[in-house]
């Protein structure tokens, strides 16, 4: 630590309304509010914060040389301390609660350029968010029982990945862009919502599952938007998880089911993929290596013939391919995310063998038994299946007439439109 343990305070931390200035490193111990006044630089280590302690950085920077922690923390079990504003650049360490229990809180904080972005430790506790992390070799260090929570944030540029774990570690990430990263995150198990996930060196996003409970965790990821990452997506390589209203384009491999640990314990992975646009994957869309089975009906594939797979229903399907035991139908015959899936493909109406086709893009499907023409016969398959439980479940596909209901009156809407052509 630069300066020693009381030099740069222009007065002793007090209980006034008026936060403590501080220009030079030193140590913060006392509980309170103290503000920096001035851009910092160091050699080595720069701040260290007890409990209690909140630092407004007030839009300056601390810089190191490339060695020590710009800000350390030093709190017990149950502890916190919360640091805002402030710009942290050029140390082995940005923040560090690696060697101290307690949790921290990083708000509208950048943190760049450093070997770790921020370190923490087991069991420990970090919430970052409004923040830029970039620029590092790695973001966000973790390891076995840290919790992380990252809320509208960005990282990006980091060398190595985004956030790296040895370990089983529980990660929050919501709202958040994750990109152009040696890799993306990494973590245990977690909740990844609403983010940008793209453009990674390798994985998006990797749940490694965790080890000392004895359960190998659950991952939920919705509404996320994961693109082209020169690797998997997301990849399950332990825990469970499920995958819901998200696109998944354009990566190497959609999903990955790459079944590291297929049980631990009493606990065996479960994957449940429903309801995403997985499509335009350079490899699989979903690809299962593991011994479960992985339920993935109602995804659209990138085409309504379906994925391709040995399974597909269709003569000729054109969808991203599937590998492994997972099972797919149906699916959704139109893109997903943002609405609900339509969910009818590779099955059919009545007696027929081929679902129900859309030959004109307008959301109908008047191609009723699924031949690949509008005719007679598709007059005559509506009428005598008008009651079929696909028609039933999904009545805004078949309602021609635009009523709300899928009765007589759509039968007779189909007769007058195969009668004009």
């Amino acid at each position: 630590m630069v300066g020693g343990a009381a030099i740069g305070l222009s007065g002793a931390p007090t209980t006034a309304a008026e936060p403590t200035e501080i220009n030079r490193c030193t140590s913060l111990t006392e509980p309170g509010e103290y503000v920096l006044v001035d851009d910092l630089d160091a050699e080595g280590d720069c701040l260290t914060l007890g409990p209690g302690v909140t630092l407004d950085g007030n839009g300056h920077a601390i810089s190191g040389d490339g060695s020590g922690i710009g800000i350390a923390f030093d709190l017990g079990r149950d502890e916190g301390a919360v640091v805002r504003d402030l710009r942290i650049a050029n140390f082995a360490a940005g923040a560090s609660l690696a060697f101290a229990d307690g949790e921290i809180t990083l708000a509208d904080v950048s943190i760049t350029d450093n070997a770790v972005g921020v370190r923490g430790g087991p069991e420990r506790r970090i919430t970052v968010r409004n923040s830029v992390i970039s620029g590092n070799k790695i973001g966000i260090g973790t390891t076995e029982g840290t919790r992380l929570s990252i809320t509208e944030t960005t990282l990006s540029g980091n060398t190595d990945a985004a956030v790296s774990t040895n370990s089983g570690h529980v990660t929050e990430l919501k709202r958040s862009t994750v990109r152009d990263n040696g890799a993306g995150v990494a973590t245990g198990a977690g909740t990844f919502v609403d983010n940008t996930v793209a453009d990674n060196d390798g994985f998006g996003l990797r749940l490694i599952g965790l080890v000392a409970p004895g359960d190998l965790g659950d991952a939920t990821v919705v509404g996320n938007a994961i693109r082209d990452n020169d690797g998997p997506g997301i990849e399950f390589a332990s825990s469970g998880g499920d995958v819901s209203g998200n696109a998944i384009v354009g990566n190497r491999t959609g999903i990955l089911l790459s079944g590291v640990a297929d049980g631990f314990g009493d606990s065996t992975p479960e994957y449940e993929i429903t309801g995403n646009d997985i499509e335009g994957n350079e490899e699989f869309g979903v690809r299962n290596a593991s011994a479960q089975t992985a339920v993935a009906s109602c995804n659209f594939w990138g085409d309504p013939t379906g994925p391709v797979a040995a399974e597909t229903p269709a003569a000729a399907p054109a969808g991203d391919e599937v590998d492994g035991d997972v099972e797919f139908v149906p699916w959704s015959v139109e893109p997903v995310r943002g609405g609900d899936p339509v969910c009818f493909g590779g099955q059919a109406i009545g007696d027929f063998e081929r679902q129900p086709t859309d030959p004109d893009g307008d959301g109908r499907y008047e191609d009723v038994d699924g031949d690949g023409d509008v005719d007679g016969d598709d007059v005559e398959a509506m009428f005598a299946n008008r009651d079929d439980e696909l028609i039933r479940s999904h009545p805004d596909a078949f309602d021609f007439s635009d009523d709300g209901a899928v009765d007589v009156v759509d039968v007779r809407k189909l007769f007058n439109e195969v009668s004009s052509r």
